[in-house]
């Protein structure tokens, strides 16, 4: 209904609010299925946001403008998110990483490794609507440049645990599905609300996605 998005629109506006801005008794049941879900949490009068990701898809979902949902959330959030995500699938996790190819500084928002697969994030918390769209093309062709310099890199693998990774997977994870045809320069686009089911599936189609071959040749 339109008072549950205008309530949780607010909430992820101010982050913080108490049991008495609340205009509609009626929402009590949202508040609770919210916190249930650790989206939030009551302390006292007081109602904490605890993970502006998750609340923001919530009012997306509602009908909130993804516009404008992406002004009341931080980058940083953005990036956290995808990295609790990583973790509760058993990956290795190092956000950022930051290495040198030929004496140039490259970085990587996030890198996870399991298995015999490293997954490269990109996180891009854009605020885009369809014109833009070409960003990501650009995104694409620079994430996978960095990728292509990692998979060379065996003391920066080493220090992640990860040497006996074979193939590494370009992704970029943005904030809303922009209706690309994935992959973009062989570079996975995945809305942030799909990343879930993506990790779900991946290792029964490791042999479907474009992936890059570890070297073992370069050294930092």
């Amino acid at each position: 209904s339109s008072t549950t998005l205008k309530l949780i629109a607010k909430m992820l506006e101010l982050k913080s609010m108490t049991i008495g801005d609340i205009e509609d008794l009626n929402s009590n049941q949202l508040i609770y299925d919210l916190e249930a879900k650790g989206i939030i949490k009551l302390e006292g009068d007081k109602i904490k946001v605890l993970n502006t990701i998750e609340l923001a898809i919530e009012a997306i979902k509602l009908g909130l403008d993804i516009e404008l949902a992406s002004k009341w959330l931080h980058w940083r959030d953005f990036e956290r998110f995808c990295v609790e995500a990583l973790l509760a699938h058993g990956y290795k996790v190092k956000a950022p990483l930051r290495f040198k190819y030929d004496g140039k500084r490259h970085e990587v928002d996030i890198v996870a490794f399991k298995g015999k697969h490293i997954l490269c994030l990109d996180c891009k918390h854009w605020k885009m609507k369809g014109y833009q769209r070409y960003k990501i093309r650009e995104a694409a062709i620079k994430h996978f440049s960095k990728c292509m310099k990692l998979a060379e890199m065996n003391s920066i693998l080493a220090e992640l645990n990860a040497s006996t990774a074979s193939i590494i997977i370009p992704v970029i994870v943005t904030l809303m599905d922009l209706g690309l045809k994935s992959p973009v320069n062989e570079v996975l686009v995945i809305p942030i609300f799909k990343l879930n089911s993506f990790l779900l599936d991946i290792e029964a189609h490791l042999d479907e996605v474009p992936s890059i071959e570890v070297l073992r040749v370069k050294q930092t």
